[in-house]
């Protein structure tokens, strides 16, 4: 009996959330992030929840602090295709991670 390929799929949660990355992060509003900006001497690893616009899905993305306020952290991240965005999220949604390799 053949294969029946309608039903499943041979997408991974990898390239689901990628796909999702290409989509534009729902940053904070300078309000929301506050004065006194610090920036990093050398990008933090970590890892954060990011909010996407289209569809609204909350996406768990690995990448690097760059600056920070009292309740908010800069988060750059990087896309498979090299591209590097940056987004505004609440500290609370950031956790530092170990450099790779290490």
């Amino acid at each position: 009996m053949g294969q029946n390929k309608r039903y499943g799929s041979d997408l991974s949660w990898d390239l689901i959330a990628n796909s999702l990355l290409r989509a534009k992060a729902v940053g904070l509003s300078p309000a929301e992030v506050g004065a006194d900006i610090t920036e990093a001497p050398a990008p933090i690893p970590v890892e954060a929840w990011v909010s996407f616009a289209t569809p609204a899905t909350p996406v768990r993305v690995e990448g690097r602090a760059v600056a920070w306020t009292a309740r908010a952290v800069q988060l750059e991240y990087d896309l498979k295709d090299g591209t590097s965005r940056r987004v505004w999220v609440y500290a609370s949604a950031v956790d530092r991670r170990p450099p790779r390799g290490a």
